[in-house]
């Protein structure tokens, strides 16, 4: 059996179609990972535009400074410091009553760039006052809102801010039922505090770039599904279906060699995404939580955690399309036609333009293009009611794509035992 997966293996890569597509695949993921780390702009405090390198290395400097264990104390004592150089010179009723630009441009006028870079320019001022903050809201319009002592602390705004989430419903396309509710109120409750702020650049990078995996995805695809089709096609399937092996153990080998492939291939694809944000945006902050990203998120996962479990999640969607191909190319001849279908599951349906409906979103983010998304997996509350049960959307992916290869691996195996039968009737017929 080893033999024979190995010779289907090389078989496999033998073809011109296989070694130019994945081939192809992998430069272009290489390059659009260095492009990622080229393009990467930030600001530094002389008002220099930073690229590349140093930019992150800015980025990583200014998280840094804000780097440590958030208590309510260090929150108390943050939130009044703001407040004291943001209303230094402007009036808080006054901000808090102007729309966003305008505030911007008082903040410029009173403090000059300098002093609107402070108040505005760093990730970490919108990021804690998002806890507080309605959506659009700039952080010194939260400020002047809630003053220098909020009545409602940093950990219970988050709450609040989940409660609020599940309220708006998507822009009201979503209504949560109570099970969605109870399952993502009881969700949030899990995540520990307080959390733990800080620099995790390439870990978020990791999951920012997980998408581009649908191309590798297409790769594999693309190499498998002359796997049984391209027998029909050369007429080398009556050999192969009348010999002794050829309806069980070469078959088979067939499909054993197909997945042997689509996992080493997506782990180098994978790897190029991992390795390329590892090493340029750096490998610090994989503990940190994932509540650095966005405050209400629902999970209790690391940064690392996170990013593994998307990794886990686009290998389960490559297994479920490697299925799905071999299901195809057992039972069509055109090899055209199979890659039609795939590339249709895979990327035209990131193009379904779900806006304003939540069922059509709750479909979209179930395909690659769409679902390997870090706001949808992780803190944008997508769930399915199914019963009496909730599964999020992680979850639903995990089943939907389970069940895939579940379903087709068995199915291409029968298909291509249905053409050897057919094959034998024909060998009789002709023989009589």
């Amino acid at each position: 059996m080893f033999d024979l997966v190995k010779f289907e293996l090389k078989k496999m890569l033998a073809r011109k179609s296989t070694r130019y597509t994945c081939l192809a695949v992998a430069v272009a993921l290489c390059a659009v990972m260095a492009l990622n780390v080229a393009q990467t702009k930030t600001t530094s405090n002389t008002d220099e535009i930073l690229s590349g390198f140093d930019a992150i290395a800015q980025r990583q400097a200014s998280a840094e400074a804000h780097a440590g264990l958030l208590t309510d104390e260090r929150i108390a004592s943050e939130t009044a410091a703001y407040y004291d150089l943001a209303f230094s010179a402007l009036d808080p009723q006054a901000v808090a009553e102007m729309s966003d630009a305008a505030a911007y441009d008082a903040v410029q006028q009173a403090y000059g760039e300098q002093g609107a870079r402070d108040l505005y320019g760093s990730g970490y001022w919108p990021w804690l006052f998002s806890a507080w903050g309605a959506r659009g809201e700039e952080p010194i319009q939260i400020a002047a809102r809630i003053g220098p002592a909020p009545e409602v602390s940093f950990y219970d705004g988050v709450a609040g801010k989940a409660q609020a989430i599940l309220d708006d419903g998507k822009g009201g396309s979503w209504t949560y039922s109570d099970a969605e509710r109870a399952f993502w109120t009881d969700k949030q409750a899990e995540v520990a505090t307080p959390f733990a702020y800080g620099y995790a650049g390439g870990w978020e990078n990791i999951m920012n770039c997980l998408a581009f995996l649908s191309f590798a995805i297409i790769a594999v695809c693309a190499a498998l599904a002359p796997v049984f089709a391209a027998e029909y096609q050369e007429r080398t399937d009556s050999v192969i279906l009348s010999s002794r092996y050829g309806r069980s153990k070469l078959v088979a080998a067939k499909i054993v060699a197909s997945l042997v492939f689509a996992t080493a291939y997506f782990a180098l694809c994978a790897g190029i995404a991992w390795a390329v944000s590892l090493c340029c945006h750096g490998v610090s902050g994989g503990s940190l939580p994932i509540q650095i990203c966005a405050v209400a998120s629902p999970y209790a996962l690391t940064m690392a955690q996170a990013a593994a479990v998307m990794t886990g999640i686009a290998y389960l969607m490559t297994l479920g399309f490697a299925a799905l191909t071999l299901a195809l190319s057992a039972a069509l001849r055109s090899v055209l036609s199979i890659f039609a279908v795939d590339v249709a599951l895979v990327v035209l349906t990131g193009m379904i333009p779900s806006g304003g409906s939540g069922v059509l979103m709750h479909i979209s983010v179930l395909f690659p293009t769409s679902g390997l998304v870090a706001p949808f997996m992780f803190w944008q509350y997508m769930s399915y009611p199914i019963g009496g049960a909730v599964v999020d959307l992680v979850g639903m992916q995990a089943i939907v794509y389970g069940a895939l290869f579940a379903a087709c691996v068995p199915i291409a195996f029968a298909g291509i035992r249905r053409c050897s039968r057919c094959l034998a009737r024909r060998l009789t017929v002709c023989s009589g």
